[in-house]
C-alpha cells in the first residue's frame, strides 16, 4: 500500500477512548522502499534497534530498544502524552510529544495516533511546523510475559 492510503485512512479514524497501556512493537507500512529507508535512517538518528514504545500510566510513554545479543529490552527518551485537536482534520488524537532531553531533532517531532483494530494504533510522525509531512507507522500491543 502507498504513504497516501495510510495517510487517508489515518484520517477517517477515531482517538483512543482512553491512555493505552503496556507495550506496543512498531510495524513499518507502505511501500518496501520506504519501510527499509525509515529502519535504516532512524539507526542515524538515534533509533537503532528500536523495537516500539511503552505506555506507563500518568499520560508518560518512553521508547523501548531490543538488544541485538539477548533481546533484553532498554528504554531511552520520554514522551509526554496529551489529547488534542488535530491540525491535520480538527479531529481528536493522542500525541506523543518528546522532552528537551531526547537529542536532536526528536523535540521538534509529534507522534499523533488513533485507533486502527484492536490492540492496534496507527501513527503518523511529523516535524510540528509541518504535520502534512507526516509518515505512517503502526505500533501493536503484545502480551505480557
Amino acid at each position: 500500500m502507498s504513504l497516501f492510503f495510510y495517510k487517508k485512512q489515518f484520517l477517517q479514524l477515531q482517538a483512543p477512548e482512553g491512555e493505552p497501556t503496556g507495550n506496543y512493537q512498531i510495524s513499518w507500512l507502505g511501500p518496501k522502499w520506504f519501510q527499509w529507508l525509515a529502519k535504516t535512517g532512524l539507526q542515524f538518528l538515534h533509533f537503532r534497534h528500536w523495537w516500539g514504545k511503552s505506555f506507563q500510566g500518568k499520560m508518560v510513554a518512553i521508547n523501548l530498544f531490543q538488544n541485538p545479543k539477548d533481546l533484553s529490552f532498554y528504554e531511552k527518551y520520554n514522551m509526554h502524552l496529551s489529547f488534542e485537536t488535530s491540525s491535520l482534520d480538527g479531529k481528536p488524537s493522542l500525541f506523543l510529544r518528546y522532552t528537551k532531553e531526547a537529542p536532536f531533532p526528536w523535540p521538534y517531532f509529534v507522534d499523533e495516533f488513533r485507533v486502527l483494530g484492536d490492540g492496534e494504533l496507527l501513527g503518523l510522525s511529523y516535524p510540528k511546523f509541518a504535520p502534512f509531512l507526516g509518515l505512517p507507522f503502526l505500533i501493536r500491543k503484545q502480551e505480557s510475559k
